[in-house]
């Protein structure tokens, strides 16, 4: 019987280090999750981001003009920092929004040099005058590592919020005006308790 009294708590304490949604490691699957993800969508969150550009320089003490504040003209100041910030949400079979783990892929496109050239000419909103986008960017992001996983996903939003840096120059130098279309592809590999996988593929244009 003290045997049996001694077995019992290590026989529970196996069991809850095996049950689903342990801690143990920094990597996981997501085999034997029912709520595995059925569907990604890149979400209309989805932006570029402009950092403000950097103060003027401040007034000189011992100068009484205002014009003191205006640098001189031959100083360029630093580009603001320009971000596509991508957000995709994830639903399970019941139509929930949910967690995802796997490899993710984003892949960016945009016009190619004649398109580009033929965009700038043409009026704003202009379909045709895109041409045929190419790929430009590829981003791969690993949300099988869980403290990667956990940064990026967005309490607030339900969302993954991933901040897209390294971008075109054609992205880094248009204005909040500028007549840009960049086509965004995410693809996620989600594995299944069987041990299949599940491929989940979205596109989204962002047109500012």
């Amino acid at each position: 019987m003290i045997r049996l009294l001694l077995i019992l708590p290590l026989t529970l304490l196996l069991a809850a280090c095996n049950t689903p949604g342990s801690t143990l490691g920094s990597r996981a699957n997501s085999g034997g999750w029912p709520f595995v993800p059925t569907s990604m969508r890149i979400y209309p969150l989805t932006h570029i981001e402009r950092g403000s550009p950097p103060p003027a320089p401040p007034a000189n003490p011992t100068g009484p003009s205002p014009a003191d504040n205006i640098p001189p003209q031959d100083v360029k100041p630093k580009p603001a920092e320009v971000r596509l910030i991508t957000h995709l949400e994830f639903r399970d079979a019941w139509g929930d929004g949910t967690k995802a783990i796997g490899p993710l892929v984003i892949l960016l496109y945009g016009p190619n040099s004649n398109a580009n050239a033929a965009r700038a000419a043409a009026p704003s909103g202009d379909p045709d005058a895109f041409g045929t986008d190419v790929q430009q960017r590829r981003y791969d992001i690993d949300l099988t590592d869980l403290k990667r996983n956990a940064e990026l996903f967005d309490p607030a939003t339900r969302t993954y919020r991933i901040p897209l840096t390294g971008l075109p120059g054609w992205i880094m130098n248009s204005t909040p005006d500028s007549n840009i279309r960049i086509t965004l592809r995410a693809e996620i590999k989600c594995p299944r308790a069987d041990g299949t996988s599940v491929m989940l593929v979205d596109e989204y244009v962002v047109t500012k």
